[in-house]
């Protein structure tokens, strides 16, 4: 025989209400504003300078996004690790210094 008892009743949304207001506390945190504390990554967009990138090297500088992915996409199917940045100066194609004789030589053809 199963025994039920009124406080099982109360008690289940009780607690599923506080385990409600707790997420909802926490996604409110996790998606404020950067000076509320947000542990979620805050991405920046703007243009930068083109010796910002570490030890990448400039291969490419173009005038759109779509041209520098079209020049992404062409290295990466030669095999060569590359990846596109913006810039002051536009969109510039960045790949690792070993790479960068193949690089400049396929995308100048």
């Amino acid at each position: 025989m199963v025994s039920v008892f009124a406080d099982k009743y109360f008690l289940f949304p009780v607690v599923a209400i506080a385990l409600t207001g707790v997420m909802v506390l926490l996604c409110r945190w996790a998606f404020s504003r950067p000076k509320g504390g947000s542990l979620v990554r805050r991405t920046d967009y703007s243009a930068t300078e083109k010796d910002k990138f570490g030890l990448l090297v400039d291969v490419k500088t173009t005038g759109s996004y779509n041209e520098a992915r079209v020049a992404v996409s062409t290295l990466r199917d030669l095999g060569i690790k590359a990846t596109a940045a913006r810039t002051n100066d536009g969109w510039t194609v960045y790949v690792w210094p070993k790479d960068e004789g193949p690089a400049r030589g396929f995308l100048n053809n």
